[in-house]
């Protein structure tokens, strides 16, 4: 399966931003000085849960793009139903059989929607405008 330019330049955004985020939750636990190897494995795992819902809803907004704008609304609510189970089935594994940490596998789920709304900040500040932001509304 061959990606469009604009789901892999979306998505390694969105990649980025959790990488990012990951490394302060780390250093948190460290400054707090709860960190273990159930928070490295729970952020890890947490963090590819992200990242790959994030995928997925780009790979399924531009499947569906083109089409019908009702016919696109109930893909893309569809497949949120889909990725969200897939994401707490992830989650709900992690915890429950390796016994990774609750918080530091759960709160990179958020780290995508972060970038996301930091998204008008950064490409203000490349110099970009909404236009050159190709694609990423759709994202949002």
């Amino acid at each position: 399966m061959k990606l469009d330019e604009t789901v892999r330049k979306e998505t390694a955004y969105a990649a980025v931003w959790v990488a990012a985020l990951s490394l302060v939750m780390e250093a948190v636990f460290l400054l707090l000085r709860k960190w273990e190897m159930p928070v490295l494995w729970g952020n890890l795992i947490g963090a590819a849960a992200a990242v790959g819902n994030y995928l997925l809803l780009a790979v399924t907004v531009t499947r569906a793009a083109g089409g019908p704008k009702e016919k696109i609304a109930l893909k893309v609510r569809s497949s949120m139903t889909a990725r969200l189970l897939g994401q707490a089935g992830i989650c709900a594994a992690a915890i429950g059989l390796l016994h990774t940490n609750v918080y530091a596998t759960v709160i990179p789920l958020l780290f995508p929607r972060i970038g996301i709304a930091f998204r008008p900040w950064v490409d203000r500040k490349r110099g970009k405008t909404a236009a050159d932001s190709e694609g990423s509304e759709m994202l949002d």
